[in-house]
C-alpha cells in the first residue's frame, strides 16, 4: 500500500511515464509524415504537446527515439508470434504461423520503408553506422533471443546465428515491402505467399514439409 510520503513520488513517476509514451507516439507519427532524417525535435515535441526540454529530459536524440521505437515494435512483434503459435502442438502448424504472420508484416509498409530509411540514414552517416547497427542488432536479437528461444532453440543456443537469422527476415521484410509498393503489379500477394516460405525455409535451415 503507498503511503502519503509515496504519493507525490508515485505521481511524479506515472507523469513521467504519460509523457515519455506521449513523445514515442508523436515520433512515430512525425518519422512516418517527414522521414526520419528531416523529421525535427521541435515537431516532435509539438506533435506530443510537449517542450523542447521534455523531449530531452526523456531522450537524447531523436535516434534514440528511433532506437526505443524499434525495441518496442520487436517486443510487440515477437508477443504476436507466441500469440499465434502458443495453441498450436504440431511444429509444422506452428512454422506455418509464423509464415502467415511475416507475410502479414510484409504489408505494414509504414514500419518497413521507415526502418530502411533508418538504415538509409546510417549509411549516409559513416561515422555513425557501425554504432547504430550494433545498437539496432543488439535489441532486436535480444527480444527474439528473450521471446522466442523455445520455438527455435537450435537458433538460441547459437548467438552468431540468432543475430544472422534476425538481419535475414529484416531482409525478407524490407525487401519485399518496398519492392511489393514499387512494383505492386509484378510482386503481388499471390507471388509473395508462394516465395516467403521457402526463402524462410532457407533462413530457418530446415525443408519445406519436414
Amino acid at each position: 500500500m503507498v503511503n502519503e510520503e509515496q504519493k507525490p513520488v508515485l505521481r511524479q513517476m506515472l507523469k513521467s511515464e504519460k509523457t515519455r509514451a506521449e513523445l514515442l507516439r508523436a515520433a512515430e507519427k512525425i518519422f512516418a509524415r517527414d522521414g526520419f532524417e528531416a523529421s525535427r525535435i521541435e515537431d516532435i515535441a509539438a506533435e506530443a504537446g510537449r517542450s523542447r526540454g521534455a523531449f530531452y529530459a526523456n531522450f537524447a536524440s531523436k535516434t534514440e527515439v528511433f532506437l526505443t521505437l524499434r525495441t518496442l515494435a520487436a517486443q510487440k512483434h515477437a508477443r504476436a508470434v507466441r500469440e499465434r503459435v502458443q495453441g498450436l502442438q504440431d511444429q509444422e502448424a506452428r512454422y506455418q504461423a509464423l509464415i502467415g504472420y511475416i507475410v502479414e508484416q510484409i504489408y505494414d509498409t509504414q514500419t518497413q520503408l521507415l526502418q530502411i530509411e533508418f538504415k538509409l540514414f546510417a549509411l549516409r552517416h559513416p561515422r555513425m553506422q557501425a554504432r547504430l547497427a550494433e545498437m539496432h542488432l543488439e535489441a532486436s536479437t535480444s527480444v527474439n533471443r528473450r521471446e522466442l528461444s523455445d520455438l527455435f532453440p537450435e537458433k538460441s543456443s547459437l548467438p552468431a546465428e540468432m543475430r544472422c537469422s534476425t538481419l535475414e527476415i529484416e531482409a525478407l521484410l524490407e525487401g519485399f515491402a518496398l519492392n511489393a509498393r514499387f512494383s505492386p503489379k509484378v510482386l503481388d500477394e499471390v507471388s509473395i505467399q508462394a516465395i516467403v516460405p521457402r526463402l524462410m525455409a532457407q533462413i530457418f535451415s530446415r525443408a519445406e514439409g519436414s
